[in-house]
């Protein structure tokens, strides 16, 4: 039975440890490349004509809370292209590090997912308390750089506004309700402008929205058949205000409605047709007569 070898670099295919030293609160992890040769980054010629050596620090995932930096000893190469307009090219490690990038792809891609998942200031309180330094602007950045993803389109659709400047500019949202994710963002509330994407966008099946006309109108236009529906907060909303107006109605009626000043057995007597007896007056030192 054989068994799984783990090494502890990045790639071992392409790198090689030299050594590990601990200078303070750190890792520094020296390596260097073994392949033969590389490749030109412009016109993919490869070459084996070494131009000069470099070395170049870049962080990594920190270990027991320990920083850990690793130190590459690269090449330069010849382009052996004369036709090329790159004369002198820096080997790349596209598995490890991004070209002129300070930290490796694993580094980068726990930076992205921080700022994707707290922002700026406070994933930048984060990264500091896992022993590693970063700006808010650098994840801002991060968060710019990260590559779309392209969603299939939905068949069951959530249109809603949002704004781009509370009070004053608003746009559309359109959210995949079966993955409830955001998918795209419209640049206001137009119905041609919703009927423009789902023309473009064909597959929606039902569409859940506000009570707004122009989503009304633009499903109508852009998505033949789709079925219209109210969304949950809307039904909520609008059954809440029919309710609080019933209840303002039938409070205000009862308040307008005046008072009975009969008592229960005045109203058995008129019932009856007998003469309602009026209740006795007595003074104080006067005493009821006996008839």
């Amino acid at each position: 039975m054989t068994s799984k070898v783990v090494s502890l670099l990045p790639d071992p295919t392409c790198l090689l440890l030299s050594s590990v030293e601990s200078p303070g609160n750190a890792i520094l992890i020296v390596v260097r490349t073994i392949v033969d040769q590389a490749c030109c980054p412009v016109c993919q010629t490869p070459t084996a004509h070494v131009h000069s050596h470099y070395t170049r620090q870049v962080a990594d995932l920190p270990w027991m809370g320990w920083a850990v930096k690793l130190e590459l000893h690269v090449r330069r190469f010849f382009c052996l292209n004369l036709a090329c307009e790159r004369q002198i090219f820096t080997e790349r490690l596209s598995s490890v590090v991004a070209p002129y990038a300070r930290r490796t792809i694993w580094l980068a891609d726990v930076f992205t997912l921080v700022a994707f998942a707290l922002g700026r200031e406070a994933g930048k309180r984060l990264i500091a308390g896992m022993g590693l330094r970063s700006s808010p602007d650098t994840l801002l950045r991060l968060i710019q750089a990260a590559p779309e993803k392209e969603y299939p389109t939905p068949q069951i659709l959530g249109v809603d506004d949002w704004s781009w400047k509370r009070g004053h500019t608003y746009g559309t949202i359109l959210i995949d309700l079966e993955r409830h994710l955001p998918i795209e963002l419209l640049p206001d509330r137009e119905a041609e402008t919703l009927a423009d994407w789902l023309w473009n966008h064909p597959g929606v099946l039902i569409v859940s929205r506000d009570r707004g006309g122009n989503y009304a109108e633009g499903v109508r236009k852009g998505a033949l058949g789709a079925i219209q529906i109210a969304d949950r907060f809307h039904l909520l909303n609008n059954l809440g205000d029919t309710v609080a107006n019933l209840l303002t109605r039938h409070l205000l009626a009862v308040r307008r409605k005046p008072a009975a000043n009969v008592s229960p057995e005045g109203n058995q007597q008129k019932k009856a047709g007998l003469p309602i007896k009026q209740p006795l007056k007595v003074t104080p030192n006067e005493q009821p007569r006996e008839w």
